[in-house]
This record gives C-alpha cells, sequence and structure tokens, in this order.
C-alpha cells in the first residue's frame, strides 16, 4: 500500500477518486445511510398498492388494469437490470444510487400530476427503471460500506431494508386511505421527502470506488454472463423463484384476502398481511444472519412449506389467527432464502470480480414476484380468490421443498467433495 503508485490510461484520462475501502475506513452512518436508502425506495415500490381502489373509483377502471399498472413497473425494473449493463462501471455505485434516488422523486411527480390509467402505468414504469438502478448495484455497495466488508452482513440488512419497506410503503399507504385529507398526494409527498434527504446523505458518503469524473459514452446493451457466473445463477434460481413467488400471491392476493376474512373494506386493515409476511421477512434476517448460505435457505424453503400450507388452512377454515400465523412463518422463510441468495451471490461478485451476476439476480427475482401478481389477478378475477390462492399455494410449496431439497444435495455433494 505505501509503494508508489503508477497511473493507468484509464486513469490518466480524468481525475480519479482513491479506493475507499482500502484506503479510507468508513463511519456506521455511510452503511446505515444506504440501507435507510434501499428502505425508502422499497417503500415507494410498494405505496400505490393500496391507493389502486382509489384510483379506479376514479377513473372507473378494473382489477385488469390494475394488474397492468403493476406489470409496467416489473418491466421497467427488469429492462432495466437487464439492459443497463456497463452502466455501474462507469457511474460508479455511488453515482448509480443517487441516479436511483433522483429517478423515483420523478416517478413520485408523474403519480402526481397523473389524470388517467396511462399515466399510472407510466409512473409505475419509472418506478420500476429506479428500483432497478438501485438493486443492480445496492448489494456491492452494502459490503464495500461494511465496517468489515461482509457479504453475509451486508445481504441479512439488505433483504431486513427490503422486506421491511415493502411492508411499512403498503401499511403507510394504507393509513392514508383512512385518514390522510389527502391520500393521492400525502405518501408520495413524505416519500418525496425522504429520497431526497437520502440523495443528500449519499452524496455526503466519501467516494469509496475508482471511477473518472469524466463519464465515457455509454449505450444499453443485453446483460451477458460468462460460464461460472451462470453456474451460480442457475443454482440460486430455484430459491429465489420460490421466495419471490411466494411474495407476489401475498401481493396480489392478501388485501382480498384479509378483506373477506374479517368482513371489511378497510385497506389499512387490509394491508396487515402484507406487514406480518414482509416484516417478519425483515425481522428474520436480522436474526439469524449468523446462519451459513446453505443453512439459511433450507431453513427458509422449509418455513415457505410450512407458512403457506398453515395460510391455506387458515384461509379455508376462515380462522383469522392460523391465517396470519401462517403468513408470518411464510415471511419469515422469504427473508432467510432471500438473506441466503443474496449473501451467495454478493460473495462470487466480491471475491470473483462478476459484477453483471448482481442485475441478473435482481432481474429473476422481479420475474418470479411479477408473474404470480400478473397471473393470480387474471385467475382470481375467472376463478375467485380462495381458488386461485389455494392453487397457487400449492405450487408454490411445491416448489419450495424442490428448492429445499437441491440445496441439501448440493451441500451434502460439497461435503464428500472436502
Amino acid at each position: 500500500m505505501n509503494a508508489a503508485h503508477n497511473p493507468t490510461p484509464l486513469e490518466a484520462q480524468g481525475r480519479w477518486h482513491p479506493t475507499t475501502h482500502h484506503q479510507r475506513a468508513h463511519r456506521p452512518w455511510h452503511f446505515r445511510t444506504l440501507v435507510g436508502v434501499i428502505f425508502v425506495v422499497m417503500a415507494a415500490s410498494s405505496a400505490p398498492s393500496p391507493l389502486y381502489g382509489l384510483y379506479q373509483q376514479q377513473w372507473h377502471f378494473g382489477t385488469t388494469t390494475s394488474t397492468i399498472v403493476y406489470a409496467c413497473y416489473a418491466l421497467g425494473a427488469i429492462l432495466t437490470l437487464l439492459l443497463a449493463g456497463g452502466l455501474a462501471e462507469r457511474l460508479g455505485t455511488q453515482r448509480m444510487i443517487v441516479l436511483a434516488l433522483a429517478t423515483v422523486v420523478v416517478s413520485f411527480l408523474a403519480f402526481l400530476l397523473a389524470e388517467g390509467a396511462w399515466a399510472l402505468c407510466l409512473a409505475r414504469l419509472i418506478q420500476g427503471v429506479a428500483v432497478g438502478l438501485l438493486t443492480s448495484s445496492a448489494g456491492s455497495a452494502l459490503a464495500d460500506l461494511h465496517r468489515d466488508r461482509s457479504h453475509r452482513a451486508a445481504a441479512a440488512a439488505n433483504s431486513a431494508a427490503t422486506s421491511t419497506g415493502i411492508a411499512l410503503g403498503a401499511v403507510f399507504s394504507g393509513l392514508a386511505v383512512q385518514f390522510a385529507p389527502a391520500p393521492l398526494v400525502t405518501p408520495f409527498v413524505v416519500l418525496t421527502v425522504l429520497s431526497l434527504g437520502g440523495l443528500v446523505l449519499v452524496r455526503a458518503i466519501p467516494a469509496w470506488q475508482i471511477v473518472p469524473e469524466r463519464l465515457r459514452p455509454w449505450r444499453p446493451r443485453v446483460l451477458r454472463m460468462g460460464a461460472e457466473p451462470r453456474g451460480i445463477l442457475l443454482r440460486v434460481t430455484p430459491i429465489v423463484t420460490a421466495s419471490w413467488a411466494v411474495v407476489g400471491m401475498y401481493l396480489a392476493l392478501g388485501v382480498d384476502l384479509v378483506a373477506g376474512l374479517l368482513h371489511t373494506s378497510d385497506r389499512a386493515m387490509s394491508s396487515l398481511v402484507i406487514l406480518v409476511v414482509q416484516g417478519c421477512g425483515g425481522i428474520a434476517p436480522m436474526l439469524l444472519r449468523r446462519l451459513g448460505d446453505r443453512a439459511a435457505s433450507v431453513t427458509g424453503c422449509a418455513l415457505l412449506v410450512a407458512g403457506v400450507g398453515v395460510s391455506v388452512i387458515g384461509f379455508d377454515t376462515a380462522h383469522v389467527l392460523l391465517f396470519f400465523s401462517g403468513a408470518a412463518i411464510t415471511g419469515a422463510g422469504f427473508g432467510l432464502c432471500f438473506m441466503g441468495a443474496t449473501s451467495t451471490v454478493t460473495a462470487a461478485v466480491i471475491a470473483g470480480g462478476h459484477p453483471q451476476l448482481l442485475p441478473g439476480f435482481f432481474a429473476l427475482a422481479y420475474l418470479a414476484v411479477s408473474v404470480p401478481v400478473v397471473a393470480l389477478g387474471v385467475a382470481a378475477s375467472r376463478f375467485g380468490v380462495a381458488a386461485a390462492f389455494s392453487g397457487f399455494g400449492l405450487l408454490v410449496a411445491l416448489l419450495a421443498m424442490v428448492a429445499g431439497a437441491l440445496a441439501v444435495g448440493r451441500g451434502r455433494a460439497g461435503h464428500r467433495e472436502q
């Protein structure tokens, strides 16, 4: 570290920031700021869901249109993750996070100015782009800013911030629907203030990467992976698909399920199931953050199977406590699966230099959560909420069993090789 440093040709093109995870110690607030930013952006992603009922009344559109609006969000996130390859390398993760926050603020403005369903589609599309920009770089940034550069601690924090953000964003909007004088304005004004505050704080963090101050030209390109990162992504695919599909199931049907169980039209009360699922999804990784990646994934899959089964039985028997208990168990399972898979991928990014892994990982996650939301929206309108929930719950439970069995098998194979 004390040896003389000869600038590389790229460094000679402009002034460069030092590599701070080698040369500058980061303070705890740097890491916590990024965790808070993830929380706010994920809260923004779920905040519009409880508002759809008001939009439907105002502009007279149905459930199918609401499903299309959500699909625009998922499309924005997935396309950004798949096509923005190389952008983080040119901008650096700090600038990417600032860009994500600026983009999400633009989406809030689009919501506030919306005058029809098409405008909601545009606002959700922009919001999806913001989430794609953030998630493609936040995982590695958390590891860089952690005092021990621990990918496991970074994954636990990422999982907790994502889950609790989704939970509290939906609940906050639900409360706004019931109590705020301007429910279609209040959530976005509050989120705008939080996002702008996060942007200022992220800009205040000393740069933690070597990045050029002169930006080079960039054009979208399709995400490509070599054999090694592709193999890592394939290894976590069953876990990611099963866990995020469960989230999609509760996002699509949870509010209607609770409304039917409690015989209420209170959107805040109905949103409690999202709070339970995502809240437990945030708490479990923090309580069990010392679990290894495989142990977290296997435990998470077991909890997914148990939780979905308990929830389906609780709904079929109209037992509210049983239904919510199952939702809590399911949420804990999701959190552990997410932590285990994210830790595996983040470790590979740090150790093997595969930056394309994180965008691919989150593109897979958003595909796994969005397809159930769209499919279940259609199925519920045709076959009813109860049938859609029971049928899809069975499919997800079977997928989680297969994912857990594969994780156990890989662990035994690894022990034999040693």
